[in-house]
């Protein structure tokens, strides 16, 4: 969910004057330590809360911009953050006053802190200091987002037992009118299993030897409700606590993404929620770290999804799946950020010492990885998986996204794959590669699979000739000739072509100076959303074979 699109902050500890822009569902910000991405948190933590740490409230005093703090000059700390309300954020009945003041979405509201000042002043919009009755507006609004910041020194476990009674109230709103006092505990056992069934399913799926339940209470003297999580291993149960630091952490994440999504599912309570976390990797080993990753990733991406997530980071993990990167820096003007694409931020965290150097091939790990000629078919396929329903993630990639240079091509696929077989077979078996040829290309698949064993991580396939539209001939060179008539015709009239056609059959051509500029008019009609699912009349069978064979249907 994109509920927050820019935070600016200004005069708060090592940062000066910072715009953080274009935020993302995941939000990663990269930096060595000391460089201050951790205040970037602080001052969000603040805007919603007006503290900085648990139990430490802001004060000018100490907080302000650290190079200025002596100067004897009026200090001020502002914090502004941009609203775009979602249409799944609903105003409940009674706030009619707090939504109409905040006026249509985008909207912008800023806190100001200044010494001696007894409380923060309100802006809406730039214009304020608000008077009493509209900051009980804005505050309305603030509490329909639950806000946690999650430090990288917190202990998971005491984070559980913390929320003990969320938990609890998310367990009696589930129990509803389950009956007869006979049978409420048993009641409360079923309930329990059900509420946390995704949660110990993952975790089994990461540590196949537990068996997780909660920790509910079997009699009435049990009735306090001190929740817990007993983890079974064999024929023992283990408390959470007595747990590893890693699984601490896993159980925390779910945890808190459970009660924050019973809010949303139950009375309203609660629209949305913000997640700002220091190093979520910390204390993870490697494979347990791309779970965590992909997990952020995919509460705050799948449709739906009410929770946005900032994150502070030295796992190139964190980076591979959040899509929204920042490289966060120190220099004499203060913290220093800067917006940076997926393979950037990567190259620089790496050349940078932050992170580890990681061989594109290896990027997301739990992800199967699909392989295709060029930039042309990675688009039409990543439109069209969602088309079809791909129930889990799979990356499609070109050459020229991984390598950041170059064009397509069967021939320099082929060879990419060969030259980089050693890395190919350290992928994950339940995450391959499939590299996908272009039909005229099919001749090149027995190339490809030539350093590789049977039992390598690896399969290729070209489009086959039931996948191909009838109706257009060999002047449709590559992965356009599996497209539609009604797409071929729409992106031809976008580009002001004529398209003949000749034989019997009515055969489509297309002129050869001209195939460029039609390749170019599909590229953009299906970017902007015009493949429809039946334009995949002729492919589809091919696409969901692909799909199937990846456990992803």
């Amino acid at each position: 969910m994109n509920l927050i699109s820019e935070i600016e902050i200004e005069g708060f500890r090592s940062v000066r004057e910072a715009r953080l822009s274009d935020l993302g569902n995941f939000t990663a910000f990269a930096g060595l330590n000391n460089s201050g991405k951790s205040n970037l948190l602080r001052a969000t933590h603040a805007f919603f809360t007006d503290y900085t740490d648990p139990e430490q409230l802001l004060s000018v005093d100490d907080d302000y911009y650290r190079p200025d703090l002596r100067k004897k000059k009026a200090k001020r700390i502002r914090v502004t953050v941009k609203f775009n309300l979602p249409s799944s954020f609903k105003f409940r009945k009674g706030l009619e006053p707090v939504s109409g003041f905040l006026g249509s979405s985008p909207f912008r509201i800023t806190k100001e802190w200044r010494r001696l000042a007894p409380s923060a002043s309100y802006f809406l919009n730039d214009v304020g200091p608000l008077g009493l009755e509209e900051r009980h507006k804005v505050d309305q609004f603030l509490q329909l987002i639950s806000f946690r910041y999650i430090p990288n020194r917190v202990l998971p476990v005491q984070v559980i037992q913390s929320e003990h009674r969320a938990l609890r109230d998310v367990l009696v709103r589930r129990l509803g009118a389950k009956g007869e006092h006979e049978k409420a505990f048993g009641a409360i056992a079923e309930v329990s299993r059900n509420l946390i069934k995704a949660l110990a399913d993952r975790m089994k799926s990461v540590y196949p030897t537990a068996d997780v339940r909660l920790a509910t209470p079997v009699s009435w003297g049990d009735m306090a409700f001190a929740f817990g999580y007993l983890l079974r291993q064999g024929d023992v149960e283990i408390e959470d606590n007595l747990q590893g630091s890693g699984i601490q952490s896993l159980l925390m994440f779910e945890t808190l993404y459970l009660i924050d999504r019973d809010y949303f599912q139950k009375f309203g309570w609660r629209q949305a929620a913000v997640w700002a976390i220091e190093e979520p990797e910390a204390s993870l080993h490697s494979s347990l770290e791309a779970q965590v990753a992909a997990f952020l990733r995919r509460i705050s991406t799948d449709p739906g999804s009410r929770l946005q997530i900032l994150s502070t980071t030295h796992s190139d993990l964190i980076l591979q799946y959040a899509d929204r990167t920042f490289f966060v820096d120190s220099g004499t003007a203060g913290t220093n950020i800067q917006p940076s694409g997926a393979k950037e931020i990567l190259d620089k965290s790496s050349r940078a010492g932050i992170s580890r150097w990681v061989h594109p091939v290896l990027y997301f790990p739990l992800d199967p990885l699909v392989l295709v000629e060029g930039k042309y078919d990675r688009i039409f396929l990543e439109k069209a998986f969602q088309l079809l329903g791909s129930k889990k993630p799979i990356r499609i990639a070109d050459l020229e996204e991984i390598e950041g240079k170059g064009s397509g091509g069967a021939d320099r696929l082929v060879r990419y794959v060969r030259d980089n077989a050693e890395v190919i077979r350290n992928r994950r078996t339940d995450s391959p590669v499939v590299v996908l040829l272009d039909w005229d290309a099919s001749s090149k698949e027995a190339s490809v699979l030539k350093p590789f064993q049977n039992t390598d991580p690896i399969t290729v396939s070209s489009w086959p000739s039931t996948s191909l539209n009838p109706r257009l001939g060999k002047s449709f060179r590559g992965i356009e000739r599996c497209y539609s008539d009604r797409l071929i015709q729409e992106a031809a009239k976008n580009a002001g072509l004529q398209l003949a056609t000749k034989g019997k059959a009515g055969t489509v051509v297309v002129e050869s100076d001209e195939y460029g500029q039609l390749k170019t008019a599909l590229n953009d009609l299906i970017k902007k959303g015009g493949l429809l699912v039946e334009d995949l009349q002729h492919a589809k069978g091919f696409l969901v074979g692909i799909l199937t064979n990846l456990g992803a249907l």
